[in-house]
């Protein structure tokens, strides 16, 4: 019987360690992966971090060692590695041991001088659950094939789909999504191979990590008559399927008739905003359900994108599995164990309003006891970040340091907020900081206060940084975050917290969100977040007077030092971005010279090198907002980007009318009565 009619075998071994890996070893052959920290003779194992190097592999057998601890993204990973009809291996200590058993990926979420929470609440959890799991699986039976290509019928839609997306209509992106083991990859390699058969062509593919797109690659191979490997991609006659990172990608621009791009959701939502600005014919897919974060996150997100970006978007998900049979069992195991298809809670017509809901707070307890109010939490935060994985699920339930709230109407969970208690370090870990001699984990908002906003009382403080809030998906722009932010401001003080802060991926809206709320911005991260391609912003809200003063006296700092790195580290800063995180707009001071010459630089008397320092004035005191008058004044003065970036950016016909832009921007700007000092 082929592998993908085949339902995969799970073996579940608990012992001693030498027990399992010797009992482990009898079910081995020379193809076995074996992940883990140690293995008998001759088996190589592999530590689960760097099981991400062998993704897109398949193998028949594998080990999953989880003795000295267990690692969600890993197990997500293996659990689609094994091919239909193969087996999969689980070791583990017995079961009513292991949640107080010493476990390494437990010990990563404790912070220093924090103990380690026993027993797990994660294994105890997943314990039960596998404890269980025999008696509730079944086999269905496996859909089959069409044709003689072996192709699933979600597949031979899909392959005609992505030929029209190359040889149609421009501009209608397809994107193409569905759980692991569905075919995305090879039927994206197969697709390829076809167009590169039809006439020259140049097809580019693109994914998180080169590693994703063997499969692609491979297949593409596999259904070409000669297809000779040039390095990062196939060449057949004189076509080309060829790889490039996304920021390299977007960066030198090459030309493409096709552009593949494989786990779309693992590329910040700005870089891919980029490549389907540049490239009129595009597929992307993207996992529902995985080790790579949430796909259904992303498109969330990449819905609304496509829908104002290009309209005549397509997309197609693929539900018949092609690696195992459907229904398969371990498949069914991963996802009630890691809520890979958890869901925020079902909304029937309703639209509740912020005082229609009570805020409290959620406790590991009440989460294990209750399972559908967990999926609701994991669902709430999968809806409002892409990137949740299932380590977060362990976080949630075993990092010591972590409080969970909760926004309810009556039954249902319609927002959350997670929050790190950090600060008050002892005296001895304090001075190690300020000394550059220890970089504790678990700190980032003292260490960011200490170290990069120089006010190193902030170690000592009392603190909590909010590490994420999620509103229902169909519930937000209604004033709910706020008023979860604002139960979560009253109970910071009444516990007697100094500060309360964030970091998150900086947006105009999300800025706007945290400012309304009296958080003041700090700090701007130099490098962008691989997770959200954006630049980490520091926001921070002083709870008690002293805590108060920092905070007046850290945000005051940075106005001063913002405007001179946009300059510098953010030349390609949004300028939207830039006002936002302004202070709010005040009447503008300019003294008589000043005032003259900006006059005569509006009106075409006075060229632009020649006003630049009264520009820098004006510029200066633009504050927080959205106007075009003023995004084009901070692009030019305070970013010195040049005339024909402008007009590329302005979609303007050239530095002529980049000018005339300027100077009609000054003119609206200093219309208005200006005080002089």
């Amino acid at each position: 019987m082929h592998p993908s009619r085949q339902h995969r075998h799970f073996l579940h071994i608990s012992g001693t360690p030498e027990e399992c890996r010797m009992e482990a070893a009898r079910h081995a052959d020379e193809t076995t992966l074996w992940i883990g920290w140690q293995a008998p003779a001759p088996f190589d194992p592999l530590p689960p971090g760097k099981l991400v190097g062998r993704l897109g592999m398949e193998t028949d057998i594998l080990v999953f060692d989880a003795l000295e601890g267990f690692d969600p993204d890993a197990f997500a990973m293996a659990l689609g590695l094994v091919r239909g009809g193969g087996r999969f291996l689980l070791l583990t200590p017995p079961l009513s041991r292991w949640p107080q058993v010493r476990d390494r990926e437990l010990e990563r979420l404790v912070p220093a001088e924090w103990p380690v929470t026993s027993p797990s609440g994660f294994l105890e959890r997943f314990a039960a659950i596998l404890d269980n799991w025999e008696r509730e699986t079944g086999t269905p039976h496996s859909p089959a094939r069409t044709g003689e290509t072996g192709l699933t019928e979600d597949q031979e839609r899909s392959k005609e789909l992505i030929r029209h997306v190359a040889q149609g209509h421009t501009r209608r992106p397809l994107v193409i999504t569905a759980d692991r083991g569905r075919g995305k990859s090879t039927i994206l390699g197969i697709s390829a191979a076809w167009l590169l058969q039809q006439r020259h062509c140049r097809i580019l593919v693109t994914a998180p990590r080169r590693e994703a797109t063997d499969i692609l690659f491979q297949q593409a191979r596999k259904a070409l008559p000669v297809a000779p490997a040039t390095g990062d991609g196939v060449q057949y006659g004189n076509s080309f399927l060829t790889f490039m990172a996304p920021d390299a990608l977007l960066r030198e621009a090459p030309e493409a008739d096709l552009l593949l791009v494989d786990e779309a959701a693992g590329i910040p939502l700005p870089l891919l905003e980029g490549l389907i600005r540049k490239y009129g014919r595009i597929v992307l897919t993207s996992t529902v359900h995985g080790y790579e974060g949430s796909g259904r996150g992303f498109l969330l997100r990449l819905g609304p994108l496509l829908d104002r970006i290009r309209p005549q978007w397509k997309g197609i998900r693929l539900e018949q599995p092609v690696r195992w049979a459907a229904g398969d069992p371990l498949e069914a195991f991963g996802f009630r164990t890691l809520l890979l298809d958890a869901e925020p809670a079902p909304l029937e017509g309703e639209t509740p309003e912020a005082g229609d809901c009570v805020a409290r707070p959620l406790s590991r307890e009440e989460l294990l006891a209750d399972e559908s109010l967990l999926k609701q939490l994991f669902g709430l935060l999968v809806s409002a970040h892409y990137r949740t994985t299932p380590r977060d699920l362990r976080y949630l339930l075993d990092a010591p340091n972590l409080s969970l709230h909760g926004l309810f109407q009556r039954e249902k969970l319609l927002g959350a907020v997670l929050v790190a208690r950090e600060g008050n370090l002892s005296r001895e870990l304090a001075s190690a900081v300020r000394t550059s001699q220890r970089r504790p984990k678990g700190y980032l908002l003292p260490q960011l206060l200490a170290t990069r906003c120089q006010f190193p009382e902030a170690l000592e403080m009392r603190c909590e940084r909010v590490v994420r809030i999620a509103i229902h998906p169909r519930l937000q722009n209604r004033g709910l975050g706020s008023h979860l932010l604002r139960y979560l401001v009253n109970r910071a003080r009444r516990d007697g917290e100094a500060l309360l802060g964030t970091s998150f991926g900086a947006t105009p809206p999300l800025v706007h969100f945290w400012k309304a709320a009296g958080f003041e911005a700090l700090r701007l991260g130099q490098r962008r977040e691989a997770s959200s391609g954006a630049h980490a912003a520091l926001m921070v809200l002083g709870l008690e007077p002293e805590a108060t003063k920092l905070v007046e006296a850290a945000a005051q700092r940075f106005q001063k030092n913002f405007p001179l790195q946009l300059g510098e580290a953010f030349t390609g800063l949004d300028a939207e971005l830039a006002l936002a995180l302004r202070p709010p707009q005040q009447e503008i001071r300019l003294d008589d010279s000043e005032a003259a010459a900006l006059q005569a630089f509006a009106q075409g008397r006075l060229p632009y090198l020649d006003a630049m320092a009264a520009l820098r004035s004006l510029t200066l005191q633009l504050g927080d907002g959205q106007d075009t008058a003023q995004r084009l004044l901070v692009m030019k003065v305070l970013q010195h980007r040049s005339l024909q970036e402008l007009a590329r950016l302005q979609e303007l016909p050239g530095k002529a009318a980049v000018e005339a832009r300027l100077r009609q921007a000054v003119l609206d700007l200093t219309q208005s009565p200006l005080r002089r000092p």
